[in-house]
């Protein structure tokens, strides 16, 4: 009798742990599932000096990165495919100075493109290559923050 039980349990425990990671009830396809999770910051440089990890605004020279400021994930050709917001910003040295970064992530990313682009607020996207994005590294998309005397001096007509 215990024989019996033996193959009874070998068949439903290959059930649920194939259930468990998504696999099974996908019979028409040929691959396991690839999505990823695509996570990143935005790193505003020019933030005031302060405690690393204390909690940060970017300068008002960059009005647009913000806690809750929209991120969107965009195919090559700038198609959208998800979005994400921005979380608190967060300070960190920078070796001459100090950034305010702003998380941000997006779950269950397909991994089927070569690259994405990435964008906030109305800045230009930045391209990551899927691979990288896929094995974990961040998106880390650089912004620099204008001082008011560049921006005066910039603006002004010649």
């Amino acid at each position: 009798m215990r024989r019996s039980v033996l193959p009874l349990l070998l068949v439903l425990s290959t059930g649920f742990s194939l259930g468990g990671c998504g696999w099974l009830g996908r019979h028409d396809e040929t691959s396991k599932p690839d999505g990823f999770l695509l996570h990143g910051y935005v790193s505003v440089a020019g933030a005031a000096a302060g405690a690393t990890g204390s909690a940060c605004l970017a300068p008002s020279s960059v009005p647009d990165v913000y806690q809750g400021a929209t991120v969107r994930i965009a195919d090559v050709e700038g198609h959208p495919i998800a979005a994400a917001e921005l979380s608190g910003g967060v300070l960190a040295p920078d070796g001459s100075g100090f950034d305010c970064n702003f998380a941000f992530e997006v779950r269950n990313v397909a991994g089927s493109r070569a690259t994405y682009q990435i964008s906030v607020g109305g800045r230009p996207a930045t391209s990551f290559p899927t691979k990288e994005l896929a094995e974990g590294r961040p998106a880390i998309i650089p912004v620099t923050a204008v001082s008011a005397s560049a921006a005066t001096a910039s603006s002004s007509p010649s």
